[in-house]
């Protein structure tokens, strides 16, 4: 049992040197005609990649927000019609908040539709404004490691501006969240508590 485990161990090791190996060599091989360095290979998809699982994430904790902020106008607005609400002030806040928190949410939502690189090669719809797709191959087929990477930075420039857009109107969406909890216990929470002491 221990020698099978020693003998994975040492052929996961040798695989990851022979990765290793490979990642040395591709990035030696990254050099022009005029004999410079072009950035390291394969780094502008990393940080696309990275980008694109960031824009995942404030997606997913958008959508939860969402969620959360219908559920509870929704159970705000049916507690108004059940319940004596004394505190009118906190109660109207309480839904506003919540309602303009779901607006923010579904701004966030609304996807990317910069027209910012109309000869670009990786955003949908730059890759769209091509005729065909033998033309859209042919210009991908015409590119080298330069030109790649060079593609991969321009559409991570404009995506790092589309996060930073989305993550302060999350961040908005968040704020207005918490101030329609603070008015919902205020207002309906704590009356609701008092009235059955």
């Amino acid at each position: 049992m221990q020698r099978s485990q020693a003998g994975s161990s040492v052929a996961t090791g040798m695989a990851d040197a022979g990765e290793l190996v490979q990642a040395a060599n591709a990035a030696q091989s990254t050099v022009d005609a005029t004999g410079k360095d072009v950035p390291m290979a394969g780094f502008g998809l990393g940080v696309h990649q990275y980008l694109s699982q960031l824009l995942a994430i404030t997606y997913t904790k958008t959508t939860t927000l969402l969620a959360a902020n219908m559920v509870l106008c929704s159970l705000l607005l049916s507690t108004r019609a059940s319940t004596l609400i004394q505190l009118q002030f906190f109660y109207v806040g309480a839904v506003f908040f919540f309602s303009l928190s779901a607006i923010t949410s579904t701004l966030v939502l609304f996807p990317r539709l910069h027209y910012h690189d109309a000869n670009g090669l990786i955003f949908w719809r730059a890759i769209l404004l091509k005729p065909t797709p033998e033309e859209y191959q042919a210009a991908i087929q015409a590119m080298d490691k330069a030109a790649v990477e060079a593609e991969y930075a321009k559409d991570n420039w404009h995506m790092s501006r589309t996060i930073r857009y989305k993550d302060a109107m999350l961040r908005g969406a968040i704020a207005l969240f918490v101030c329609g909890m603070l008015f919902a216990v205020v207002g309906v929470v704590g009356p609701l508590a008092f009235s059955h002491l």
